[in-house]
C-alpha cells in the first residue's frame, strides 16, 4: 500500500445564487518579488518614496532582465501586474496622487529578509485583499526567490513544454494544465 501526501487545496467562497467563486488566491511569486525589487530601487533612485511606475520606469523588453531589475525598471508587463504586491501590502498606491506608488514598511522589511504570508485571498466583488490563507504555515522570504526559479507562479517550463495556466474542465471541474510547446 503506498502512502501519499494530500495536497491542501484553496476552497473558494461561492456565490449563493449563481454558484461562482467570489475569491482566488494571489501568491508572493518571484515575479511579484522582481516588481517590489525594481520599485524599491526606482524609488532609492529618485530620493522620495513615490514613483509612477508607467512614467519613471517602463521600458521597452530588454535582453538583460536582471540589470533592469536592478537598475529599477520594468516592462509594460510587469507594471500591469504591480497589483501582485500591492495586493500583499508590499507596495502602495499614493493617495491623492493618481499612478504613483511608494513601498511601505512592510515591503521594505521583506527585502530585508523578513517573513510575509504567501497567498493573499482577492475579492472578485470588491478587487481587494480579503486576507490570508494558512499564513501560519505558508510563509516565504525573499530568500525563497532566485533566478532559476519559474518567473510567475503558475507559469513554468515542464519537460520542454511551458506551463501557461491552470484552467477548469467545464465537465470535472478539475484542473487542466495548459502547455504550448517550445
Amino acid at each position: 500500500m503506498s502512502s501519499f501526501k494530500l495536497q491542501e487545496k484553496y476552497i473558494p467562497e461561492k456565490c449563493e445564487c449563481c454558484s461562482q467563486s467570489k475569491t482566488y488566491l494571489i501568491p508572493i511569486d518571484p515575479g511579484a518579488v522582481d516588481i517590489l525589487k525594481a520599485v524599491a530601487k526606482a524609488i532609492l533612485n529618485k530620493g522620495i518614496n513615490c514613483v509612477h511606475p508607467r512614467k519613471e520606469m517602463e521600458v521597452p523588453k530588454t535582453p538583460n532582465h536582471d540589470l533592469m531589475i536592478k537598475d529599477g525598471y520594468l516592462t509594460s508587463n510587469q507594471v500591469g501586474n504591480l497589483t501582485r504586491p500591492r495586493l500583499h501590502g508590499l507596495i502602495a498606491k499614493v493617495r491623492g496622487q493618481p499612478g504613483n506608488y511608494c513601498l511601505t514598511p512592510k515591503g521594505a522589511d521583506f527585502l530585508k529578509g523578513k517573513s510575509i504570508p504567501k497567498y493573499a485571498i482577492k475579492s472578485k466583488v470588491t478587487g481587494h485583499q480579503i486576507g490570508y490563507w494558512l499564513e501560519e504555515k505558508h510563509q516565504v522570504t525573499i530568500k525563497d526567490f532566485s533566478s532559476d526559479e519559474g518567473y510567475w507562479e503558475g507559469f513554468y517550463i515542464k519537460d520542454g513544454h511551458v506551463i501557461i495556466g491552470i484552467e477548469k474542465d467545464p465537465a470535472t471541474q478539475k484542473q487542466l494544465f495548459l502547455s504550448q510547446s517550445l
